[in-house]
C-alpha cells in the first residue's frame, strides 16, 4: 500500500468519526461546542439581569418593559441627559433626581453614567472586540475602548471572579445578538471631577 494512502486512512477515520459525533450531538441537542457556549452565556446574561441595566425601556399601558428591539444596546444616543443636581449627593433634591433616571444611566458620587451598547455591533458596540478583549476587559476593570476604569454600576469585580469558561459563554452568547447601531453618551462627572473620580 503507497505510503500516502497509509497516511490519509487515520485521518479520513478521525474525519468520519467527528461527523458522526457531530451528527449525534446535533441529533440530541447537544448543538456544537460554539452553540454549547452561547447556550450558557445566554443563561448567564438572564441570570445576571444584564437586560435591566443595558436594554432600555418603552412605555406601555403596563408600564416601562424592556424594548427588545433594541436588546442590550445600552442608554439611547438621542435620549436627553439629565442634568445633575447642584446639590450635596444623598440629599432630598438628589435622592428625587435618582428617581427620575430610567435603568439605563447611573448617578452617584462619580457623576452620571450610561450603560454600554453590548450588542455585536462594530461601530457602537463590541463586535470588533475578541473573546481575549473581553475576558481581559472583565478582568482588569479597564474599559478597552476608552482606556479607562469601567465605570459604576457595573460590577465588574464580580464579573472578574467567573472562569474563563463562563465568561467564554458570555462573549459567545452577546456575539449571536442582532447588532443595534447605537452611541451611548460619554459619563458626566460631577462638577469639579473627572469622569471616573
Amino acid at each position: 500500500m503507497p505510503k500516502i494512502i497509509k497516511t490519509l486512512i487515520p485521518a479520513a477515520l478521525c474525519f468520519l468519526v467527528a461527523m458522526l459525533f457531530t451528527a449525534e450531538a446535533a441529533e440530541n441537542g447537544q448543538g456544537t461546542p460554539a452553540d454549547k457556549y452561547a447556550e450558557r452565556g445566554k443563561q448567564l446574561v438572564i441570570e445576571g439581569n444584564c437586560d435591566y441595566c443595558h436594554t432600555p425601556s418603552i412605555e406601555t399601558p403596563d408600564g416601562p418593559v424592556p424594548d427588545m428591539k433594541r436588546r442590550l444596546s445600552g442608554h439611547p444616543h438621542d435620549a436627553e441627559i439629565p442634568r445633575l443636581p447642584d446639590t450635596e449627593v444623598g440629599s432630598g433634591e438628589w435622592i428625587e433626581f435618582l428617581g427620575t433616571l430610567d435603568s439605563t444611566e447611573w448617578a452617584g458620587p462619580w457623576g452620571l453614567t450610561f450603560s454600554k451598547n453590548i450588542t455585536p455591533d462594530p461601530e457602537t458596540g463590541i463586535g470588533k472586540w475578541t473573546e481575549e478583549i473581553f475576558i481581559a476587559t472583565m478582568r482588569s476593570g479597564r474599559h478597552i475602548d476608552f482606556k479607562r476604569d469601567i465605570l459604576t454600576p457595573m460590577p465588574w469585580q464580580d464579573y472578574r471572579k467567573l472562569s474563563d469558561e463562563d465568561l467564554k459563554s458570555i462573549f459567545a452568547y452577546l456575539m449571536t445578538l442582532p447588532p443595534v447601531k447605537n452611541a451611548v453618551p460619554k459619563p458626566v462627572p460631577l462638577p469639579g471631577k473627572k469622569a471616573g473620580e
